[in-house]
């Protein structure tokens, strides 16, 4: 039993001894520290944009149509190219046209020949002479049109074809009753000479007619532009008034967007903006060509418009973004936007002072995409943690990478 408690005692003792000698703290481990990078505040001009989205439109769109009907014999545009004002677009077939102006050339004649024998002898013959041929150019248009009717009763020939046999059944007609009330008058003795140099003047136009229907015959550009559409084919019937091609044009585009009644009054004609088009990777100058006067119909939004000169691939209807400078500061002390933090309403950033981190509350001011101005608690030439920060406290060790510590 002696035993027993002397070797009890002892292990108290030792015991007791050990609590003695661990009277303090706890031992601290070793921190590690976190591996950070560090830049220098520097002095810059920072500008605040706010964004916009848009939508590009062709400045100008120009539908061209034929003047007169007929059938396509080629197609000289293609979709997606460039012509200029005098360009070839379609060509209708001339072969009728042509004969009109052959024709109209030899009445020409006839009146100037008519006139010439009035006042040297010999009208009467003369007028008996046009008398017969505008019955005989009566009688064959009449023929024409009889045939045409049944060919498009039959379902041969289309309604234009009609209307133009039509056409010239009433001019023959009129031409032919003319003849004759020359004729009467000047065998009545009433103004010979004045009837033949009218019947001469009335030539003329119908020959200049005849001209600018076989003109018309070969459609041309109007505008230079690019070609975004097409409907003309070889074979098919073009008629008056139904677009062939639509053009737009190459000095520009528009950018169209729509604001709030709060954002609108940011723009103003003549505003310089930049336009950012992300499908052809480009950010282009802009010019404010409208700003609308009031809502668009139904909404509260505001149409605005933005002039924006031609750029290889630029198209309309590709998505855009204006962006507008809503404030400028020049010599600002600016960091990387990443360098600062929030907590709680208040800004901070982290520096780096014998090691350790160092928590700085800073006031901000303007900022963009890439960087923030910093209006007081940091200077210019200070360094400033860019990346790590994230993960420190007040006094945390660092590292900066590829370094040993301060």
């Amino acid at each position: 039993m002696k035993k027993i408690f002397a070797w009890t005692a002892a292990g108290l003792l030792m015991l007791f001894a050990t609590g003695c000698g661990r009277s303090g703290a706890e031992p601290v481990l070793e921190q590690e520290a976190v591996s950070v990078k560090v830049e220098e505040a520097a002095v810059g001009t920072i500008r605040e944009m706010v964004v916009f989205s848009g939508e590009v439109a062709a400045v100008s769109e120009v539908q061209v149509t034929p003047k007169a009907g007929g059938r396509i014999i080629r197609v000289a545009a293609a979709v997606g190219e460039e012509v200029r004002k005098g360009d070839l677009l379609v060509e209708l077939e001339t072969r009728e046209l042509a004969m009109a102006v052959r024709q109209a050339e030899a009445a020409l004649e006839t009146a100037k020949a008519n006139l010439q024998s009035a006042k040297t002898g010999g009208a009467l013959a003369q007028l008996q002479a046009a008398v017969r041929q505008a019955e005989a150019s009566y009688h064959n248009a009449q023929t024409i049109l009889r045939r045409m009717e049944m060919l498009y009763r039959e379902g041969a020939i289309a309604l234009q074809q009609l209307d133009s046999a039509r056409l010239q059944a009433e001019v023959a007609a009129s031409q032919n009753m003319l003849a004759r009330e020359q004729l009467a008058i000047f065998e009545r003795g009433e103004g010979q000479v004045q009837v033949l140099e009218a019947q001469v003047r009335q030539a003329e136009i119908g020959l200049e007619m005849a001209q600018l229907n076989l003109s018309n015959a070969r459609i041309l550009s109007p505008v230079s532009g690019l070609v975004v559409a097409l409907t003309a084919e070889v074979g098919n019937l073009a008629s008056p008034g139904l677009p062939l091609v639509v053009l737009t044009g190459l000095d520009g585009v528009t950018v169209t967007t729509r604001l709030t009644e709060q954002a609108v009054g940011l723009f103003s004609p003549g505003m310089a903006v930049e336009v950012e088009v992300p499908a052809i990777g480009l950010t282009l100058p802009g010019v404010v060509r409208e700003v609308a006067p009031a809502a668009v119909d139904g909404t509260r939004s505001f149409l605005v418009k933005v002039r924006v000169s031609a750029a290889d691939g630029l198209r309309a209807g590709m998505f855009a973004r204006l962006r507008l400078v809503a404030a400028e500061s020049a010599e600002a002390v600016l960091v990387p936007r990443t360098a600062v933090l929030e907590r709680d309403g208040r800004h901070f950033v982290f520096t780096v002072n014998d090691g350790k981190a160092v928590r700085r509350e800073v006031t901000v001011g303007l900022q963009d995409e890439k960087l923030i101005e910093i209006l007081t608690g940091f200077a210019v030439g200070e360094k400033v943690i860019t990346v790590g920060q994230q993960f420190l406290q007040d006094g945390t060790m660092v590292r900066l990478e590829g370094e040993g510590n301060f």
